[in-house]
């Protein structure tokens, strides 16, 4: 059966539980608009001077099947039925899975996050019980590996066996339980405080931005070119429609353009908005901060 809840919905969901509790650490989401440096209950409690994780969740909506005619299952895949089901997509729409392989570099952290479940029922009692955090799944993209076809994939789990289609291979797939373990230790081995790691957190990111931007280039380049023939026969493009200029020039009229955020003025906290801001907009993925509980 097909998803009735919005990745936004679900997003926000767990993110709400994110931010009251990870097991015994916090989460705490970075939105580019609100780290700004003397805002009165602006942004969330990160501390600068405590270790922190720059964590990466892509949401995703998860359909479930119930029947053993299921594509998994009759490609032999171990799975149990019901199961929940989440698309990759794939590489001929957006190079967005690779970006998130080559955005998981230390000291970012990246996964993919889906719900197991799919009825608004469920997500209502789940939000009202808090128990967003304990009905979710979460994959490492970097776990998935790179994709050589340019097909859609689909990622499956029952609880306890996860699989990739399109050839069934298993993979792992962490609870919120084991998602924390793993924050957990990857804290106790990175003892730097957060303002030492957060410039090449940017760094990384950026990087992974350029290696993406230059694979994209080079694939329009590869295709323009095997089009050109084509397009060099398709009649000239009709110009903008008068009727949509016209609404753009009312609207602009009638409203001010937003502002910018103002930039905080601790370069670090900067550069916590600037990761946020690249992982939003060029890796469709939110940032949260990592950080124990009994850190002051």
């Amino acid at each position: 059966m097909k998803s009735l809840i919005s990745e936004f919905s679900y997003g926000f969901a767990l993110t709400h539980e994110f931010v009251l509790a990870l097991g015994n650490l916090t989460a705490a989401p970075i939105f580019p608009s609100l780290i700004e440096e003397g805002r009165a209950g602006g942004g969330y409690d990160v501390k600068l001077e405590a270790p922190g994780i720059p964590l990466f969740l892509q949401f995703k909506r998860s359909d479930c099947l119930s029947r053993r005619s299921a594509r998994e299952i009759q490609s032999g895949a171990p799975l149990t039925t019901p199961f929940y089901r989440i698309e990759i997509t794939a590489k001929s729409d957006s190079a967005q899975h690779q970006m998130l392989i080559e955005l998981d570099a230390a000291p970012n952290l990246v996964f993919y996050a889906a719900p197991m479940f799919h009825r608004k029922e469920e997500f209502d009692a789940a939000f009202t019980g808090g128990r967003v955090r304990q009905r979710s799944f979460f994959v490492r993209p970097r776990t998935i590996g790179a994709f050589s076809d340019n097909g859609p994939h689909y990622l499956s789990f029952d609880g306890s066996t996860c699989v990739i289609m399109s050839e069934p291979k298993i993979i792992e797939a962490l609870g919120a339980a084991e998602l924390a373990a793993l924050l957990r230790t990857r804290l106790e081995d990175d003892q730097r405080p957060l303002r030492e790691t957060v410039d090449e957190a940017v760094r990384e990111a950026e990087a992974a931005r350029a290696r993406s931007r230059e694979r994209l280039r080079g694939r329009d380049q590869l295709s323009a070119a095997i089009d050109v023939g084509a397009a060099l026969e398709l009649p000239e493009q009709a110009e903008a429609v008068p009727a949509i200029e016209d609404f753009r020039a009312r609207q602009d009229a009638a409203q001010a353009a937003a502002l910018p955020p103002k930039e905080p003025d601790d370069p670090n906290a900067a550069a916590l908005r600037r990761l946020a801001d690249i992982g939003l907009r060029e890796f469709n993925a939110q940032l949260y901060i990592v950080q124990d509980h009994e850190d002051d």
